[in-house]
């Protein structure tokens, strides 16, 4: 699949958009556990998305994009799952650099599946990306070496969790090709937010949401513009998928965030910016420039 000019704006406001959704909801993490922020946060989006695709075109969806949508929705809502249990069973510096093997696995299965063949520039930008992940994570105060991070319970759940984002950007791509519309970003996360909402039931942790939803009624404008933030950054991502390949968006994705979790941690979060985090941010940067000048 050709990269066009359409392509690459609408993975870069993708991109954006997610690094600026992230950056909010680490803020409103200080409220709401993360736990909780899982399920709430799709509950909000979804009638936000569907009102977005009700201005857009009639409501439906075609049967052939019905089972990537299910199959999506339901390896989103495992993923979510285990990534919520891996920030709590984990420090954060082991498990979260993980992520960065997404564009990898991507570039990878849209490949095998979707015929989209990379080329040396996209591997390279990729790779790239994950060495900046790891120079990162490996100075975050919890590496012990490689084989006692391997038997940490978090990082094995991280790992997972990335296999399984990477398996729902090829489905949802899919469903796409299949004549999925606007209707397609609000129908997978509200069956994201169902299945959820049923595994609280489950656990008998409704209440338990319902408490935590308070922080974020207090604080109106902060909450709304995260939901509004993440609708978008899902609703633009989808649409990039008519344009270009899952491997670039997701190199571009990657890299955007992390370079942007680092710069706005810095000024916003009031982090420490050293030699190492520039590093890294050097090598980010210079990934996603691989693959987007040599597009």
């Amino acid at each position: 699949m050709p990269i066009t000019g359409i392509g690459l704006a609408f993975t870069l406001a993708a991109a954006l958009s997610w690094a600026l959704f992230d950056a909010l909801r680490k803020r409103l993490a200080r409220d709401v556990s993360p736990v909780h922020l899982g399920l709430l946060l799709p509950l909000a989006q979804a009638p936000l998305l569907a009102l977005w695709a009700a201005s857009r075109e009639p409501l439906g969806l075609p049967l052939a994009a019905l089972s990537p949508l299910l199959g999506s929705a339901l390896l989103n809502a495992l993923a979510l799952v285990l990534f919520l249990d891996a920030l709590r069973l984990s420090p954060m510096s082991l498990t979260i650099p993980l992520l960065s093997f997404t564009p990898v696995l991507s570039t990878t299965l849209a490949w095998v599946f979707r015929g989209q063949a990379p080329g040396a520039a996209q591997y390279a930008g990729a790779s790239l990306v994950v060495l900046g992940a790891v120079v990162l994570g490996m100075g975050g105060g919890a590496w012990r070496g490689l084989a006692s991070s391997v038997r940490e319970p978090g990082v094995r759940r991280m790992a997972l969790v990335a296999v399984l984002w990477s398996c729902t950007s090829v489905l949802d791509q899919l469903a796409v090709s299949r004549g999925a519309g606007s209707w397609y970003a609000p129908a997978v996360t509200a069956a994201v937010a169902l299945l959820l909402l049923l595994r609280a039931v489950f656990r008998g942790q409704v209440q338990a949401f319902v408490v935590a939803a308070r922080p974020l009624v207090a604080q109106p404008l902060l909450a709304g513009t995260a939901v509004a933030l993440g609708a978008a950054a899902l609703a633009v991502q989808i649409e990039a998928f008519r344009w270009a390949p899952i491997g670039f968006i997701e190199v571009v994705k990657r890299g955007i965030g992390m370079t942007s979790a680092v710069v706005l941690g810095r000024f916003v979060f009031g982090e420490l910016l050293d030699g190492r985090k520039w590093a890294a941010v050097g090598l980010l940067t210079l990934g996603v420039a691989l693959v987007v000048g040599l597009r």
